[in-house]
């Protein structure tokens, strides 16, 4: 018995286009960050016809007001088509809170603090609608001063946080844009979860950078908001029926059905997204599996017994009747063709984000630690200022990371023009590498 090919549309975004480029402006919590490795495999994955550029454009330590100092030449100069916004968390001054009574002084210069964020926002969310960007304005994360973890907390800063973002949503209400909220987001997670353990967070050790699992989270709301749920892909076999196969976002080609075999091939759209062990944990904590990572071969009146899914020749698994006829999900088997290429392009976005990182080591000394610089445009005169400027904050808990820091620059430098041409080798070879193939299955009785 066969049956005729059968095509499914492709899926499409509902944000971006082949060629769009997106920054991501913000803080150390942008600038180390993971979100937007996650949202660059997602969109290497999910929609492989369209070619999207992600630059990095955090500073560690950056505020509002710095960002607006360099949106020029640190954003502008990527020509970009959007652009995602974080900032806050530094722009409250997490050190004006604290358990306790605060003087009046203090309380005025936490005021003073949300009126300059305000200000400040107000004039990025200018500059974003003069420089014809399409902005995505992110509430900022949450400062966990909720856990037990052993980190005294700054009490109070998250509820300064969830006064920037009632301003961020306000700003993006104004101008017809979208924002969304990461704060209230996490909370209700950290809340939920702390009911069962008083230790729970999702952010750190610090309370301050979410941690792998943290930025999974973020990564999961901004796709959520930014697209619709989808499949991968889903088949589906009706043996009893007339028309007898059902399909999205794949093709199929040469159905042959006989008594103890189903073979045919297919072309799926995309692929699954990869599973590391390192978001297992945020795997419990929000449905990205369910709403986004559906990889489901269906087959409907099969004889009783159990059956082996083979994909290029080579045997996937073995699945009861039941399994199938309820569906299985095929993102799950990690030795699949599909998601071995799709391990393949999660190592190019690991590597990706690393030489972004490394390049990233230029603009945070340009602009948190050379901004007041007059002297020779030289390395040799620019490490002299900075050496001084070290030695001043010798002893503060930071010392050794701007230390480091400064040390990157150094080395980074010279490199500039190689790391940039290596960063765009590699995203080259992720829209070389992320294409679909067509491949062989089968289903056989066993």
């Amino acid at each position: 018995m066969r049956s005729e090919v059968i095509h499914a549309q492709s899926q499409e975004s509902k944000n971006f286009e082949n060629g769009n480029t997106i920054c991501f402006l913000g803080d150390s919590i942008t600038h180390g960050g993971q979100f937007h490795e996650f949202l660059q495999l997602y969109y290497a994955t999910r929609y492989p016809n369209i070619a999207l550029t992600f630059h990095n454009c955090g500073i560690a330590g950056d505020n509002a007001e710095g960002m607006s100092y360099r949106f020029k030449n640190d954003v502008l100069v990527h020509n970009p088509t959007h652009v995602f916004l974080m900032t806050g968390m530094n722009d409250v001054i997490r050190t004006l809170y604290f358990e306790g009574q605060a003087s009046d002084e203090i309380i005025q210069k936490r005021k003073n603090a949300l009126t300059a964020y305000k200000q400040n926002t107000d004039i990025l969310a200018e500059k974003f609608e003069a420089s014809g960007i399409t902005p995505i304005y992110l509430t900022p994360s949450t400062y966990d001063q909720y856990s037990k973890i052993e980190k005294v907390k700054n009490l109070g800063c998250n509820d300064a946080l969830i006064e920037c973002s009632k301003h961020i949503k306000s700003i993006a209400k104004q101008s017809n844009r979208l924002a969304i909220d990461l704060n209230t987001h996490m909370q209700d997670i950290m809340h939920r979860e702390l009911q069962k353990d008083s230790l729970f967070t999702i952010i750190g050790k610090d309370r301050v950078h979410p941690e792998t699992t943290g930025h999974f989270i973020m990564f999961h709301k901004i796709i959520s908001a930014i697209e619709s749920h989808s499949n991968v892909a889903q088949i589906t076999i009706s043996l009893n029926e007339v028309k007898n196969l059902k399909t999205e976002n794949c093709d199929i080609y040469e159905l042959q059905l006989t008594k103890n075999k189903i073979s045919f091939k297919c072309l799926e759209n995309s692929l699954p997204f990869p599973i590391s062990k390192s978001i297992n944990k945020a795997l419990t904590l929000v449905p990205f599996q369910q709403e986004f990572n559906q990889e489901i071969l269906k087959i409907i009146g099969l004889d009783r017994g159990n059956y082996d899914l083979f994909i290029q020749d080579k045997l996937i698994n073995t699945f009861s009747a039941k399994q199938l006829n309820d569906g299985v999900n095929l993102s799950t088997e990690s030795n699949t063709p599909q998601y071995k290429q799709a391990q393949e392009i999660m190592m190019l976005c690991q590597e990706y984000k690393k030489t972004g990182y490394q390049l990233r080591s230029i603009p945070f000394m340009v602009y948190k630690y050379l901004r007041d610089y007059t002297g020779p445009n030289n390395l040799y005169s620019k490490q002299i200022h900075l050496e001084k400027k070290l030695k001043k904050i010798e002893g503060r808990p930071f010392y050794n990371y701007i230390k480091k820091s400064m040390h990157d620059y150094y080395e980074t430098f010279p490199r500039q023009d190689s790391l940039t041409d290596q960063l765009k080798k590699i995203e080259r070879a992720i829209y070389m590498k992320n294409k679909p193939e067509t491949r062989s299955w089968s289903i056989v009785k066993n």
